[in-house]
């Protein structure tokens, strides 16, 4: 969706007629609910963080004096990172699992006031609306497409679909800032992803190190009962990750001069 045509929409519109007693517990392997429970609760977690940083994106974008579509589309983020952190908790809740409060996930930020506003701009641009939004729409798609139970199929569809628009926002949104920037600092700009891309793909590496050549692919690794509950393994997810880069990220960088 291009933040130029956005429309507003209720992102918990599509979850409120779901029945979270539905998930009967005593159909499921004791040990793969109680994964459940704590995975859940650690997307809590994540997503709590994750209004943390678009809250404080929305603030440097408005010190930077970005037009107002784009202030409209990352305050809508945040509308659907709060949703998404209530969705988690409350499939943790239906799993039997405690849901962390917000002060137990709530993260210190990082001092960045001596960082001009617009670099600040211009790394979570990067960082979260590039690439950890890439990586995470890769992961949940896989996850969504595979997931048996009704229940879970609807919640990651929810999150899924905003992630994805997300997404899409911090390369539209790049391409304008990017554009007459100097080699010097774009160069600058290509080396920040770099690092950031490869800290992920290093992961990867390490836990696909482990595996023989013969076993680094996806269908080795179906992994049905873990997708009921919308769980990966650490193998999945790490063949996951470099799919993701070859097939989505990378071509993205490439054309935005990021890479390569």
């Amino acid at each position: 969706m291009s933040y130029l045509s956005y429309e507003p929409k209720d992102p918990m519109s599509s979850v409120l007629s779901v029945d979270f007693s539905s998930l009967d517990l005593g159909e499921l392997p004791p040990v793969l609910v109680e994964q459940a429970r704590l995975v859940w609760a650690d997307r809590v977690r994540t997503e709590y963080q994750s209004i943390q940083i678009v809250g404080r994106f929305l603030i440097e974008a408005l010190a930077a004096g970005e037009p107002l579509s784009v202030t409209r589309q990352v305050a809508e983020t945040i509308d659907e990172e709060i949703s998404h952190a209530e969705l988690c908790g409350r499939m943790c809740a239906a799993l039997g699992g405690r849901v962390p409060e917000p002060r137990e996930v709530a993260a210190p930020l990082d001092d960045l006031h001596e960082v001009p506003v617009e670099e600040r701009v211009m790394a979570s641009a990067i960082s979260l609306f590039l690439i950890a939004e890439t990586f995470s729409v890769g992961y949940l798609r896989d996850l969504e497409e595979r997931a048996s139970h009704p229940v879970t199929k609807v919640v990651l569809q929810a999150i899924v679909g905003d992630e994805a628009e997300h997404e899409a926002f911090g390369p539209e949104l790049l391409e304008r800032k990017l554009r007459g920037l100097p080699e010097g600092k774009r160069a600058a700009w290509r080396a920040f992803a770099g690092r950031l891309v490869r800290a992920h793909l290093e992961r990867a590496e390490k836990v696909l190190s482990r595996v023989p050549e013969s076993e680094r692919v996806l269908s080795r690794w179906p992994e049905s009962e873990r997708a009921t509950l919308g769980l990966l393994g650490e193998v999945r997810l790490a063949l996951l990750c470099q799919q993701t880069y070859r097939e989505r990220l990378s071509p993205t960088l490439v054309r935005l001069g990021l890479e390569g």
